[in-house]
């Protein structure tokens, strides 16, 4: 079974890694800066600025594309192409000299501190991007190639945008919500009509309810729509037939809106989340790739590598000292412009749990 199909956002690679258990590190050399930690020059979301939007239109975007950190936004591969993607969360810039930063997890190098320019925080994309790529070399090609065959999609709704591609507003809002399966490969013309999964909708049913993830502070300046740089996104995410729910602190989505045509550009997904959640979450749907992972010491020693890739804390601050409970991630994507969203798709029926006994699943 491929992971790919159900899940979405951050879930995507990360998932995959820890299932298929590979070892691995980030391949970026250690850094040579001096030791401690400075702020300044940090990398944000552009700025708050202008008066309320007026207007009350709604623009719904599908992910088109999705760059988890192994290649530059224009597709060449490269071991560094990670530091460019997300934002400086904590408001430090971090090296792995830092001695004014959150304390590592045991067995943890020094390395795992490192922030990406400006003071980029992702830790997925510098310590567990390798693991995936290292297991599943073409991981991303094959996400890339779902999104594209319309097996699944994430789709933004953003309210308050005009026609102007210098568009300068606050007072946006927004949703998410997760696209069910197209019957036929979208093409992103604008004319592509999604259905949506009921795992995100407010009353699990209908889209007239809203989803469960809003953008209540949304704001756009010259043009880049900003999601807000305080939020929590919980994904309810379906593998196997079974809920995994991901929840990212300090949650930024951000893209560039088109100035024509449909194709919003340089999307930005940017947060923290929380280490033992996020194991916890992953351990409920590990048997359904494989059974070796219900039981013994492999999926402990796959989650002691994810608890070695934490470098923030769970609520997106990073104090001297304190235990590092966090994984920073930052990923980007493309997405085109469809129709709005009227229909609920039907949910997949569950599938047995391998992991317990009289269920009948299989690997």
């Amino acid at each position: 079974m491929k992971l790919y199909t159900g899940l979405a956002i951050c879930g995507l690679g990360l998932t995959t890694a820890l299932l298929l258990g590979a070892p691995g590190c980030s391949s970026d050399p250690a850094g040579t800066e001096d030791g401690g930690t400075s702020a300044g020059g940090t990398k944000k979301p552009p700025a708050k600025e202008g008066d309320k939007t007026a207007s009350t239109d709604s623009k719904f975007y599908a992910l088109k594309t999705i760059q988890l950190g192994d290649t530059d936004r224009g597709g060449a591969a490269s071991a560094t192409a990670w530091k460019k993607y997300g934002y400086d969360v904590d408001g430090l810039v971090s090296t792995d000299k830092s001695t004014d930063h959150c304390k590592l997890k045991a067995g943890a190098p020094n390395k795992v501190k490192l922030d990406g320019d400006e003071g980029i925080d992702n830790s997925f994309g510098a310590n567990i991007l390798p693991i995936i790529t290292t297991a599943a070399p073409d991981a991303a090609k094959s996400i890339n190639d779902s999104l594209n065959s319309g097996t699944f999609t994430v789709i933004i709704e953003a309210k308050g945008l005009n026609g102007e591609a210098e568009q300068t507003n606050t007072g946006l809002t927004g949703q998410l919500f997760a696209g069910g399966q197209l019957a036929t490969p979208p093409k992103w013309d604008g004319t592509d009509e999604w259905s949506v999964l009921p795992a995100l909708l407010a009353d699990g049913s209908s889209v007239a309810g809203g989803s469960k993830v809003k953008f209540a502070d949304a704001y756009v300046n010259k043009g880049f729509f900003v999601s807000g740089t305080d939020a929590t996104v919980t994904l309810s995410l379906a593998v196997g037939g079974a809920a995994l729910d991901l929840t990212i602190q300090k949650a930024t989505i951000s893209f560039k809106k088109p100035a024509s045509g449909v194709l919003a550009t340089e999307g930005t997904i940017s947060g923290v989340l929380a280490t033992e959640q996020l194991i916890s979450e992953l351990q409920k749907v590990a048997g359904r790739v494989s059974t070796s992972l219900c039981s013994g010491s492999t999926f402990d020693n796959i989650a002691n590598q994810i608890r070695q890739a934490s470098d923030i804390g769970s609520d997106g601050k990073n104090a001297t000292g304190a235990d590092c409970n966090g994984i920073s991630i930052g990923i980007g994507f493309t997405a085109a412009e469809v129709k709005p969203i009227t229909k609920v798709a039907a949910p997949g029926a569950p599938t047995p749990d391998p992991c317990k006994a009289g269920d009948g699943g299989t690997d």
